[in-house]
């Protein structure tokens, strides 16, 4: 069920603030007022996230590249540079 986030549509309220999140299900009518306070409420859209990709696989050699000390576990668990 997605994540809908609502605002009042007058000014801020002293229970829910600045808005609030729903969640409901895909294709339930928006919210017209809020459950909490019964004021009316607006439907506002979220920004979306900037996550980088991974376009390969992380690797030793691409570690060293980027200034990265690489170390390796030996048998008597210390860590040594690789």
């Amino acid at each position: 069920m997605p994540l809908h986030a609502y605002a009042p549509v007058s000014a801020p309220c002293r229970l829910c603030g600045e808005g609030f999140e729903h969640r409901a299900a895909t294709g339930a009518p928006d919210l017209t007022a809020c459950p909490t306070c019964g004021q009316a409420v607006r439907r506002v859209t979220v920004q979306s996230v900037n996550s980088p990709k991974l376009s390969a696989p992380l690797s030793v050699s691409r570690a060293r590249q980027a200034g990265f000390t690489v170390l390796k576990r030996t048998s008597a668990g210390e860590f040594e540079k690789q």
